[in-house]
């Protein structure tokens, strides 16, 4: 029940549903290309990720000096994904840092 609690509470931003649209179009993402492309800043980008990650929505990896977000168990929020995939978004601003 605390899972279900945290996810609902994780889509229940318009702006971390963004993001979480975001990924789930472009697969793999780190913070700069969120911040850059959605007009977020850094930090706040990177607590909507934060978020989006305590919740099991997404997960991250280390690449070099870089954290790289992707999609992680997403049983619970299929629904929501088929729904996020079909979001416009600007195109994506690829992060050359990485």
């Amino acid at each position: 029940m605390d899972r279900l609690v945290q996810v609902a509470k994780a889509l229940a931003d318009i702006n971390r549903l963004r993001v979480l649209a975001f990924i789930a179009q472009n697969k793999e993402v780190c913070v700069c290309e969120v911040s850059q492309t959605l007009g977020y800043s850094q930090p706040l980008a990177s607590k909507y990720l934060k978020q989006l990650k305590s919740a099991g929505i997404i997960k991250s990896q280390r690449k070099g000096k870089w954290s790289i977000y992707s999609l992680d168990d997403t049983k619970l929020i299929e629904p929501f994904l088929d729904e996020l995939k079909n979001v416009t978004l600007p195109k994506i601003q690829k992060c050359v840092y990485y």
